[in-house]
């Protein structure tokens, strides 16, 4: 899709995406019309008291709450209506996407604390966000710890 576009980042085009339509394998594709409704619903609602802190996951009892069991979770995940992290923490699908626009504002490099602070997020959900950033390449972590926005991520 960058390339039809002719757009110079991978991360512009996920930054267009947004549902029902999806990245999958690299390609944009339609949501999954096969996504039950109550998975679907059970997602929103996990996630809707946290409109106003995009960058906050719902506890682990919240997801419980909505019935999102581990099992739910999982097909969350492939049906791409969340991204889980390390350490159970589950996130909108645009998250990563969001984060990098936040982070790419701040000055270069930053800590973790920075990022955390920037994200009004905790670190339960700063620490895994941020290696996720990393093992994709939109971050670069640095010997003395600190993070940069890889130039090509960040630009728009």
């Amino acid at each position: 899709m960058r390339h039809r576009l002719g757009l110079p980042d991978r991360a512009l085009v996920e930054a267009l995406v947004r549902p029902p339509l999806r990245i999958r394998d690299g390609r944009v594709t339609a949501g999954d019309p096969g996504v039950p409704a109550a998975l679907a619903d059970a997602v929103r609602r996990a996630f809707a008291d946290l409109t106003d802190r995009p960058f906050t996951a719902p506890e682990a009892h919240r997801l419980t709450e909505v019935g999102l069991g581990s099992r739910e979770v999982g097909a969350a995940v492939r049906a791409g209506l969340a991204v889980r992290l390390d350490g159970n923490v589950l996130l909108p699908p645009d998250t990563p996407t969001r984060a990098v626009r936040v982070l790419a504002a701040l000055p270069q490099p930053f800590t973790l604390s920075e990022a955390r602070r920037a994200l009004d997020t905790t670190r339960r959900v700063a620490v895994p966000l941020l290696e996720l950033l990393d093992r994709t390449g939109v971050t670069e972590r640095l010997p003395d710890d600190r993070r940069r926005i890889r130039p090509a991520a960040g630009s728009s």
